[in-house]
């Protein structure tokens, strides 16, 4: 690498002269930065469809000083001598970034596309992209007798940075007319040729399975023209390749409107608050009924909507950072919603510097997607990307690397297990014709023993055994303790394996004995520690039994009260909150634990009335406990004796930031106090359970399907297996009622009458 003259004499009088352009508009330039990873393929799988990343955008030469945005005819002075040199430029910083993301960097391709100065800074810049972060240049060039793009950046003692560019070079685009071609070229299948393809050792890793649902994703900003992201967006789109294309654009870098035509060419526009303030005022007519607090989540959504609603086309999302508030990312449709909090609150001492967090979050988040994950899941990496990119100095060299940022959500309880498919990208729409997790439950194995007359004991061994032969269920759930504990676990493993099933979930139940005055809001302090640590217990067994636990799911039964004025209710919600918290945040046992769920129910034989009777309870319960991997498990029939619609309840934990992590299918008489009996799914309630589950359909639902039924004179294995046959049924209908679009135009006049018509 080559290194920069120290000194920067040049520069000390370019930081001087800065304080004057302060005011006026910021230009940035584009750059464009390519990573190209070479493989000797002998004895290696060749991987065809790699995530490929590709930036058009700025590279610039950042000089940062200490100090703050001085007024009006002031001077002041810097807080320290130190003047920082870095790369920077938001194209450059975001193909850096999207490097750093990977999972397989060796693996995967990221390109960039830019203007480099031919004198020194830029020979410094271009050889720092490619050498020190291998990131491939091969259609960027230097441009003759013209400095490198300078970003003159004053920061003050909290980290906030404000910056003036100096283009150089970025600004150095040929005609528009000529941005077709150059593009075609860049964007060509042979780009993506065998000579840039990878290849995958023979031992597969963690995350092999993540090449099947790869994409290729093109970065835009706008410090660059728009009229260039634009003809790099259409072009993009038109040369296709083995992978879905997927175009995000940035907004950060200019003030001005988007032209229409760029923000229809893209699929994902992605401001900060600031940003989205100006995109509002610039896209939506202000008649006195369409002005917004943005400082409000709801009126910054509703605003997001509304710039769709009037300048998208139906295909675009956007994708909003809010901050210390965290993240949403929405689209036009009312179910495609996503909310996800910061994954931690930095101590303002961490802060160092802000000036490249969104190209970090931005340049995460692409890469995540394009390895095939889920939009929550990519929001997620992208927010851990942004709070370790503020701790550490400079732009490029700020931004995190894949292991730090999965230590990162470990630390604070996110978890991840193997990239999952891209069920819940929103973009993607994948057509799903069927649903295959499925679990039944096993203690209704122990009904009609007439039908297993060899079976004289019906232990665990016993109900496992009957349970396996149940058509179309390789899934099992256990109960804790009842079906497995820290003790007979290592047996209970053995027979599932035996079995070819599959632990998918752990159902905690709180012993009776123990904890029948109440378990979280027991009056002994002594006995609602033991509920804490007998749900610790149970996620430490669930974790034991392997990587398809991904979830457990808390009835605490027993919370709950008889007569009036028989508890103080602040007192006990605090206990249940505090309890919850403790527990779920363990980091060395239930904070490794993917999903955790409460499950209520409104009446038990101990309990006639539970601290947590509804849908809305259970969910600000989540809400105050505030921990991602805490959500909420629906009983069908739970929620039908409590008097509610299962489709509203479900539809408002989805979009409650995801928070339905799973659902319990039986059927029931919608009685408060009445035997509610675990029926047969949809065989009370038809209509409803078809709603039920075209919610779950709407919703990208692709968790666990679990029968909570008690069949007594039936055989539970018939029962379970036509349970399934039902859900498979709906699930079918659902695909094509969700296409109907005189159906939906029906739903959106209300009209009952229309709805009847064309539909069951």
């Amino acid at each position: 690498m080559q290194k920069l003259n120290q000194k920067g004499t040049k520069y000390d009088a370019l930081i001087f002269s800065m304080i004057a352009l302060i005011a006026s508009s910021i230009l940035l330039g584009i750059v464009s930065a390519s990573s190209e990873v070479q493989s000797v393929c002998s004895s290696k799988r060749l991987i065809n469809n790699v995530p490929a990343i590709f930036v058009v955008g700025s590279v610039n030469f950042d000089v940062t000083v200490h100090t703050e945005l001085p007024k009006s005819e002031e001077t002041m002075r810097a807080y320290n001598s130190n003047i920082h040199r870095a790369l920077g430029g938001k194209g450059a910083n975001q193909a850096v970034g999207a490097k750093m993301s990977l999972l397989r960097p060796q693996d995967s391709v990221v390109y960039f596309v830019g203007k480099f100065g031919d004198d020194e800074e830029g020979k410094w810049l271009f050889n720092t992209l490619s050498e020190e972060y291998s990131v491939n240049l091969k259609h960027s060039e230097s441009i003759r007798n013209v400095s490198s793009g300078t970003g003159f950046v004053l920061l003050s003692k909290e980290g906030i940075a404000s910056s003036v560019v100096v283009p150089g070079a970025n600004a150095e685009w040929e005609a528009k007319s000529a941005l077709p071609n150059f593009f075609a070229d860049v964007f060509s299948s042979s780009d993506i040729s065998t000579e840039d393809r990878t290849c995958l050792a023979n031992d597969e890793t963690e995350y092999g399975d993540s090449i099947s649902s790869t994409k290729t994703v093109l970065l835009l900003q706008r410090e660059i023209p728009d009229a260039v992201s634009e003809a790099a967006s259409k072009v993009f789109k038109e040369k296709g390749d083995l992978n879905p294309r997927i175009v995000l654009l940035d907004l950060g870098g200019s003030q001005s409107r988007v032209s229409d035509a760029l923000f229809q060419s893209v699929d994902i526009i992605s401001p900060n608050l600031s940003e989205l303030e100006t995109l509002v005022a610039t896209s939506i007519p202000d008649d006195g009924v369409n002005r917004f607090n943005l400082e409000n989540d709801d009126d910054a959504i509703r605003a997001a909507k509304g710039v769709l609603k009037s300048r998208g086309n139906g295909k675009q999302a956007l994708l909003v950072t809010l901050g210390h508030r965290g993240s949403f990312y929405v689209t036009d449709k009312d179910e495609e919603f996503v909310f996800v909090k910061p994954v931690a609150s930095l101590d303002p001492e961490l802060v160092v510097d802000c000036t490249a967090a969104g190209d970090s979050f931005r340049s995460a988040f692409a890469v995540a997607v394009a390895e095939g994950d889920t939009i929550t899941r990519a929001m997620e990496i992208a927010s851990a990307s942004g709070a370790l990119a503020v701790q550490k100095m400079g732009a490029a060299p700020s931004l995190p690397n894949r292991v730090s940022i999965e230590e990162f959500l470990e630390k604070n309880g996110r978890l991840r297990t193997k990239v999952s498919s891209p069920l819940g990208d929103s973009f993607s729409n994948p057509k799903i014709d069927t649903i295959d997790r499925f679990a039944c439950r096993l203690n209704s194995m122990k009904e009609r023993k007439d039908l297993v007359p060899k079976v004289t004991k019906f232990d665990s061994k016993a109900l496992l055994e009957r349970y396996a032969t149940i058509e179309g269920v390789s899934l099992v759930e256990l109960n804790f303790p009842e079906h497995v504990t820290k003790s007979s676990l290592k047996n209970i493993a053995k027979i599932v394996e035996r079995l070819n099933l599959k632990v998918s979930g752990l159902n905690v139940r709180f012993p009776k004995e123990l904890f029948r005055n109440g378990a979280f809001t027991n009056p002994s302090e002594e006995v609602r520690k033991k509920a804490v640590q007998f749900l610790k217990d149970a996620c430490e067994v669930a974790l034991l039994l392997g990587d398809e636990v991904q979830r457990v799911v808390v009835w605490s039964q027993f919370d709950g009260y008889d007569y009036d004025g028989q508890v103080d209710f602040s007192e006990s919600w605090m206990h249940l909150v505090s309890g919850y918290t403790a527990a779920v945040g363990d980091s060395k046992t239930c904070a490794k634990i993917r999903k955790i769920s409460y499950e209520f129910k409104s009446t038990d034989a101990l309990s006639r009335s539970s601290l947590i009777p509804n849908t809305f309870a259970s969910l600000m319960l989540v809400d105050e406990v505030n921990l991602p991997n805490f959500g909420l498990t629906l009983d069908y029939a739970h929620v039908l004796t409590a008097a509610e619609n299962p489709s509203q309840s479900a539809t408002m934990a989805f979009m409650k930031g995801e928070k339905l992590f799973g659902v319990h299918l039986n059927d029931a008489v919608q009685s408060k106090l009445g035997a509610e009996d675990g029926l047969s799914f949809g065989s009370v309630n038809p209509r409803g359970a078809y709603e039920f589950i075209r919610v779950l359909r709407k919703f990208k639902y692709d968790g666990v399907i679990y029968f909570d039924t008690f069949p007594m004179n039936e055989d539970p294995v018939q029962e379970c297996e036509r349970n399934i046959k039902v859900v498979k049924n709906y699930w079918k209908m659902a695909e094509k009622d969700l296409g109907n679009v005189k159906l939906n135009e029906a739903r959106r006049e209300h009209d009952f009458l229309k709805i009847e018509d064309l539909s069951m």
